[in-house]
């Protein structure tokens, strides 16, 4: 399958990298390791996350070890990353509404 990195995903992969690179108990080398990893998984197996609140096409996988998960959906042979979603935070809302308002239209999904 092939993957997408949509626009909403930009700040989240941002702060992803900013939050455990400035955390050295984190381990920057083995969080990034992490999201490869989940990124392989959905690839693989792209109903392997779970259905994420009430938006029907979206589901969510968790980074094993982090405070974040990949929101994506999928249409065809492509899945497209809406979010690396901190799950401490409502950052993610904002990249949903982007999601469910312009992109939808746009990637037709």
């Amino acid at each position: 399958m092939q993957l997408v990195y949509l626009e909403t995903a930009t700040l989240g992969l941002r702060w992803f990298k900013q939050y455990c690179a400035q955390r050295p108990e984190l381990n920057w080398q083995s969080a990034r390791d992490t999201l490869k990893a989940s990124i392989a998984t959905i690839k693989i197996s792209p109903h392997s996350g779970r259905k994420f609140d009430h938006f029907e096409k979206v589901h969510e996988r968790k980074l094993a070890k982090t405070h974040f998960s990949l929101l994506y959906t999928m249409k065809n042979e492509t899945i497209y990353i809406i979010d690396v979603r901190d799950q401490r935070g409502l950052r993610s809302a904002a990249a949903l509404q982007v999601f469910t308002t312009e992109l939808r239209e746009k990637y037709g999904l």
